[in-house]
């Protein structure tokens, strides 16, 4: 656990971090405005950027860029494929589809 804090303690803001914190937050809040509570917005907005925030500690570059290729990827075909009202349900299976390629590629680059 104190490594963990220390890891924090020294880490500043980095492009990763504000990467992960915006990717994350404006997820987290397009989640609330679907829900269509202010605050639930503004539940998802912060969880999201706290989640961000937090992943991006452990340098999750390539896992953010990821999902943000597969929301642009499914939000695309579904808008070609099922039309307007079907842009939400394309970026948002598109972002888990990127975001399990993006853990899978960390994975094999430890390697």
């Amino acid at each position: 656990m104190t490594d963990l804090l220390t890891r924090v303690k020294s880490k500043a803001v980095t492009v990763d971090l504000l990467l992960g914190v915006t990717i994350m937050g404006v997820n987290g809040m397009i989640i609330g405005i679907y829900f269509g509570s202010p605050s639930m917005i503004l539940a998802g907005l912060l969880l999201g950027a706290a989640l961000g925030g937090f992943v991006s500690i452990f340098g999750g570059r390539r896992f953010f860029l990821s999902i943000l290729t597969g929301v642009a990827v499914g939000g695309l075909a579904a808008l070609f494929l099922g039309g307007p009202d079907m842009v939400v349900i394309g970026a948002g299976s598109g972002g888990a589809i990127g975001g399990f390629v993006g853990i899978n590629l960390e994975l094999f680059m430890r390697r």
